[in-house]
């Protein structure tokens, strides 16, 4: 048509490009491919589990009725354990039911990850700065402890500590005893004094308290009236002697309490605590208890004299009235035998008979046992009662807290902490294998702050100590955090390499569990759940901390 103008070629902005070359349809495309494939793995793999479970058969989720569900896939936990556990953090028989044994594993892993992740910081923390010293020996030593823990498996570690350093310590006794100190090593682990909680303790636990909580207002007010005068008024001290003359209160008030009792033969004419003393001295026909020992050496008695004379006494295992009322029988150094019962109905036919000649427990027990005695009496053959009815009960003194200390009785020790060589190799062997990655996290993080924050702290006159703690570690903190909590996961997953030393971590229980029931796909999921727990309640609390140290931009 006249006057009409051809059209041109189409511009570069208009152009079409073809969907295979769109990004935007390739991206949408990837997506729905990446669900496809998703939905086809994930459903192979229900289709293996469901094919697995039903070539195991029916009987892994037989219900209590006899019946076949999957809702009762757990019901088998509630029967019989059936096997021993060596340590035991609660109360354990194997009559208990399984989820009762692995309750005793997850919370075995659990010390062994807390544990083990605060030691191994410290350690790793102390090696990492040594590896940045000026002096060559120390640089030296902690590199050649990092290089060699970083670049051997952890289970090999954990086999030469437990078979090779632990297994060749000395026998039970012959315990070494460093320094003198009550603390033992030998084959069966490591023996520590430990501090035990009296009943009174309730009371200075209030007092701690009110401590704390009256230094915390002495600091403010302190601290407005340093803003108000201008002039330092040294509040952490006046803080600190404030917290500890509550707290000496809150001893002496709880000192007080007389919770705790004796109960001994009224033919004893057991009046004091010093009566004890006295009794032993007559037995043994010396002047002073600090005598036998140089009278043992001189042979003018003898270690079964000793052992006769000795106050034979009568108390509920792991009870705190043993801690109680032993601790101060050895402040007195007299010399006394335990016989431990696990009921209080056998304390008390123990004492009847003479077995023991002083029943120790909590005042109220002591009271009820004595009124009771004469049901017992009579019902007991005439020439089995040996301390007859009449008893004396003397109240006894009692700190809130005891130090509980380990000695040797028979063939093992009691009192104190005891750390069993299975628990010591593997806590020794995350601590040292974490410890040398985190080294190298903390020199990284402290290399990563610059150098001028260095001049500067020193142009201030500070310390080398007050550099790291308030210039240094501070600013690296930010760099250090993020590699470490792989660490701590690291750690909390490795502790189940404590089948190869044969400690009772949850894995290991679950495993015996498995062999006894088996039933392993329940457990396995519960294994994968209880580490997943862990995982997830570490880095959570890291990634909390993180957040509150980033840097907060304006």
């Amino acid at each position: 048509m006249a006057g009409e103008i051809p059209p041109g070629p189409p511009s570069m902005g208009q152009e079409s490009i073809p969907f295979w070359r769109d990004g935007r349809v390739l991206g949408v495309l990837a997506q729905i491919a990446f669900v496809i494939g998703f939905i086809i793995v994930a459903g192979w793999f229900v289709s293996n589990i469901l094919n697995n479970i039903s070539s195991l058969g029916s009987s892994q989720f037989i219900c209590q009725d006899g019946g076949f569900s999957y809702r009762c896939a757990f019901d088998f936990m509630e029967a019989d354990a059936q096997f021993d556990i060596s340590e035991t953090p609660i109360d354990y028989d194997p009559s208990d039911s399984y989820w009762r044994a692995l309750g005793v594993g997850a919370l075995n892993t659990v010390k062994v990850t807390v544990l083990g992740i605060i030691f191994a910081t410290i350690l790793g923390t102390l090696v990492g700065i040594a590896r940045l010293s000026p002096n060559w020996l120390v640089s030296r030593i902690a590199l050649w402890y990092v290089d060699l823990l970083r670049n051997t498996p952890l289970v090999l570690q954990l086999i030469f500590l437990y078979f090779s350093v632990l297994l060749g310590l000395p026998q039970i006794d012959s315990a070494i005893q460093p320094l003198g100190l009550p603390m033992f090593i030998s084959q069966r682990g490591v023996n520590l004094p430990s501090f035990e909680f009296m009943p009174s303790f309730a009371i200075l636990m209030a007092f701690i308290i009110l401590g704390i909580i009256q230094a915390q207002v002495l600091w403010v007010i302190l601290g407005r009236q340093e803003e108000l005068t201008g002039k330092e008024s040294n509040r952490l001290t006046w803080a600190i002697i404030s917290f500890i003359v509550v707290i000496g209160i809150g001893w002496i008030v709880s000192s007080n309490e007389t919770n705790q009792a004796v109960l001994t033969p009224a033919s004893m004419r057991i009046r004091e605590f010093d009566d004890f003393e006295q009794i032993v001295l007559n037995r043994l026909d010396v002047n002073q208890l600090n005598d036998i020992a140089s009278d043992l050496e001189e042979g003018l008695i003898t270690q079964d004299q000793v052992d006769e004379a000795a106050l034979k006494i009568c108390v509920l295992r792991d009870a705190p009235s043993e801690t109680n009322f032993t601790s101060q029988l050895r402040r007195a150094d007299i010399p006394y035998e335990v016989k431990r019962t696990t009921r209080q109905d056998q304390s008390t036919s123990s004492f009847i008979e003479g077995d023991c000649e002083a029943y120790v427990g909590p005042t109220a027990v002591i009271a009820a046992e004595r009124d009771a005695m004469d049901n017992i009496i009579a019902a007991t053959p005439e020439d089995d009662v040996v301390n007859g009815g009449a008893a004396t009960m003397l109240q006894l003194t009692e700190n809130p807290i005891r130090l509980s200390i380990p000695r040797i009785e028979g063939f093992n020790f009691v009192g104190g902490w005891k750390m069993t060589a299975e628990f010591t190799a593997i806590l020794l062997g995350l601590i040292l294998n974490t410890a040398a990655s985190i080294a190298e996290i903390v020199r990284a993080g402290i290399q990563s702050v610059s150098k001028g924050q260095t001049e500067a702290a020193r142009a201030l006159g500070l310390s080398e100590s007050q550099r790291l703690r308030l210039v240094i570690l501070p600013q690296a903190l930010k760099v250090i955090i993020p590699p470490q909590t792989s660490q701590y996961l690291n750690l909390a997953k490795n502790s189940s390499l404590a089948l190869a030393v044969a400690y009772p971590d949850f894995w290991n229980l679950g495993n015996t569990t498995i062999n006894q029931s088996g039933r392993s796909i329940q457990i396995i999921l519960l294994v994968m759940v209880f580490y997943l727990s862990i995982s997830l309640s570490v880095s959570g609390v890291l990634n909390w901390y993180n957040r509150r140290n980033q840097l907060q931009e304006r």
